[in-house]
C-alpha cells in the first residue's frame, strides 16, 4: 500500500489476535457447515494480509507446527516488531512480508495455489478500491482449491450512520496539531457537543450517540486506525459475495457461530419471510437488515467441498472440546446476542456444560450422554453457541507445540512486565490463544520460571515486580491472583501451557 494514500502511520496499529483466524477455528465452524476444510493433520499453508504487528501470526505459528505461516503488512514499524517477536521466540515457521497490496498482487499472480488459509482480518474497509482489487488478485491467484479465505469488514447497513461521523473527524484532524489519537479524541469531543446541543444528525441517528460513548472507552490508538484513514467504506454483502465469486470462491457462512444458525440469529417472526428468497446474495443482505449487521466475519472456499451426510456426521463426532476459564459448570444458559437475550435451556446445555467442566470430551461422547438422548441433533448447535460465547474451544489433533508456545509466551509475559499490551498467550492444545491481563501474564512468568510456586510466595512475587516495573498495584490483587490459582492456572496446565 503506497504511503500517500492517507493510512494512519505515525501510530502503530494496537496488537491484536482473532480467534476466527486460527485453522481450527475455520476448521471447526467450517465442520459445522458441512464443509471440508484443509487437512491441518498434515502441513498447509496460512498468510494473513494486513497483519498489523505480527502478535496474531506469532500466536498462530507457535500454537500449530505443522503450519507454514506467511504475515504480510506495508508498514516497516509492523513488520519489525513481528520479526522481532518470531527470533525471540524462535518460531521458524513464521515468515515475514514488508510489501503493499498492488506489488503482492503481482507476486501472486506468478505462484499459483500458494495458501490453504487465507485471512483478511481488519484491513477490507479501509482501503482504496484498487487496493482491495489488488487483494482480490492475491486470492485469485494464491489460495488454493479447496483452501477457506477469512474475511473481516464492516458492513451494510449497521455501520451506515458511522460514514457522515468519519468524513468530519477526517477533515477536523487534517486541521488539528499533534498525533492521530489526540486528533481524534479532539474531534470526538466535538461532536459529542454537537450530539449534547441536539445536532439533527444525532436525533436522528440514536446509534451514532451510542457509537461515540463507547469509542470514549476504546484504545484511541485503535479508534485512530478505524476512524482516520483517507478511505472507509462499509460494504453491502452482496456486493462483497459477487467479488469474491469472481476470484472463484463461493460464500460459505459466517466465521461467528451463532450467525450460521438463524433462529436464534434472527427475529423469529422474520424466518418464514427469509424461507421464500431464493439467492444466496439476497439471503444475506435480508439477515443483514434483520440484525443491523455492523461487520462481518465471512467463510469463503475456493471450489466448496460439500460433505455428504455420513461424512458430516462424522466430522462432527470426531471433534474434541474442551471447556475455558469461567465456563459456566452447567444449569441453563443465557446468551447474548444481537436480537436480544437467547435462553439456554438446562436440559441440553446442562449435561455439556457438567460433561466439559471435568475435562475434555469429544462430541460422540457427548452424544452418548444419557441426558442427551433423543437430542443428537442440537449438540452441534448448541456447542456452536458455546464456542461463539467463548466458554469452550475445539482441542487440536495430532502434534502439540507444548514448548513453542511458552518459548512466546515468556516473551509475552515479558513484555507485559514493560508496559506493552499484548493481551493475549499461546495455548497450544487449542492452537490458539487465551485472552490474558497485564496481572496474569506476569504471574505465568513467575510460575514458568518456578514451576512449584503457589500461595502467598506467588501473590508477594507478583506484587514486586509489579512494583519494580512501576505499574499500579491494583488494591484487589490478592483477591485476583486467589481467582487466578484457583480457576484460570489449572486450565492453562489442561491446555498445555504449564505443566500439569
Amino acid at each position: 500500500m503506497p504511503q500517500d494514500t492517507g493510512y494512519v502511520l505515525d501510530v502503530p496499529y494496537p496488537h491484536h489476535f482473532q480467534r476466527e483466524s486460527t485453522p481450527l477455528w475455520l476448521s471447526f465452524v467450517a465442520t459445522a457447515l458441512g464443509v471440508a476444510a484443509p487437512d491441518i493433520t498434515r502441513p498447509y499453508s496460512w498468510c494473513e494480509l494486513g497483519c498489523g504487528q505480527g502478535l496474531g501470526a506469532a500466536l498462530n505459528a507457535a500454537a500449530n507446527p505443522l503450519g507454514r505461516f506467511v504475515a504480510v503488512d506495508f508498514n516497516p514499524r509492523h513488520i519489525a516488531h513481528g520479526r522481532g517477536l518470531a527470533q525471540a521466540a524462535g518460531l521458524d515457521n513464521l515468515e515475514f512480508v514488508e510489501a503493499d497490496f498492488a506489488s503482492l498482487a503481482r507476486t501472486a499472480e506468478a505462484q499459483e495455489g500458494q495458501h490453504d488459509f487465507i485471512v483478511l482480518g481488519g484491513v477490507y474497509s479501509w482501503i482504496s478500491a484498487s487496493e482491495r482489487e489488488a487483494l482480490q488478485r492475491c486470492v485469485r491467484h494464491w489460495l488454493k482449491p479447496g483452501g477457506i479465505l477469512y474475511l473481516g469488514y464492516m458492513c451494510q447497513p449497521g455501520m451506515a450512520f458511522l460514514s457522515a461521523l468519519q468524513r468530519f473527524l477526517r477533515c477536523h484532524g487534517d486541521s488539528m496539531p499533534g498525533n492521530s489519537p489526540a486528533r481524534l479524541q479532539a474531534g470526538l469531543g466535538l461532536l459529542e457537543r454537537m450530539a449534547q446541543g441536539g445536532a439533527g444528525f444525532f436525533r436522528e441517528q440514536p446509534a451514532a450517540v451510542s457509537y461515540l460513548a463507547a469509542g470514549r472507552r476504546e484504545d484511541p490508538r485503535q479508534l485512530a486506525h478505524e476512524l482516520l484513514n483517507a478511505h472507509w467504506e462499509s460494504l453491502h454483502v452482496a456486493d462483497v459475495m459477487a467479488a469474491l465469486g469472481a476470484c472463484g470462491c463461493e460464500y460459505l457462512g459466517s466465521a461467528t457461530p451463532l450467525e450460521n444458525i438463524d433462529a436464534l440469529s434472527l427475529p423469529g417472526n422474520l424466518l418464514p419471510l427469509l424461507q421464500e428468497l431464493r439467492t444466496l446474495a439476497e439471503r444475506e443482505t435480508f439477515k443483514d437488515l434483520a440484525r443491523n449487521q455492523s461487520e462481518r466475519r465471512d467463510l469463503y472456499q475456493r471450489g466448496v467441498r460439500r460433505l455428504d451426510e455420513q461424512a458430516h456426521r462424522q466430522a462432527l463426532l470426531e471433534q474434541v472440546l474442551t471447556a475455558l476459564p469461567g465456563a459456566p459448570q452447567g444449569g441453563g444458559i443465557d446468551f447474548d446476542t444481537r436480537i436480544g437475550p437467547v435462553q439456554g435451556q438446562a436440559g441440553l446445555f446442562g449435561p455439556l456444560l457438567e460433561t466439559l467442566a471435568a475435562g475434555p470430551c469429544s462430541f460422540a461422547e457427548l452424544a452418548r450422554l444419557p441426558g442427551l438422548q433423543g437430542q443428537t441433533g442440537l449438540i452441534s448447535p448448541a456447542l456452536q453457541m458455546l464456542a461463539w460465547a467463548g466458554h469452550l474451544h475445539p482441542l487440536l489433533s495430532g502434534e502439540v507445540a507444548v514448548e513453542r508456545c511458552r518459548s512466546l509466551n515468556r516473551v509475552l509475559c515479558e513484555g507485559a512486565l514493560q508496559g506493552i499490551h499484548y493481551g493475549h498467550l499461546a495455548a497450544p492444545s487449542l492452537g490458539s490463544a487465551v485472552a490474558a491481563d497485564r496481572l496474569q501474564m506476569v504471574a505465568l512468568r513467575i510460575v514458568l520460571e518456578y514451576p512449584g510456586i503457589a500461595g502467598r510466595l506467588l501473590h508477594e512475587t507478583v506484587r514486586t515486580l509489579l512494583a519494580d516495573a512501576g505499574g499500579v498495584v491494583e488494591t484487589d490483587l490478592e483477591r485476583r491472583l486467589q481467582d487466578f490459582e484457583a480457576v484460570v492456572l489449572p486450565r492453562w496446565r489442561q491446555m498445555g501451557m504449564l505443566d500439569a
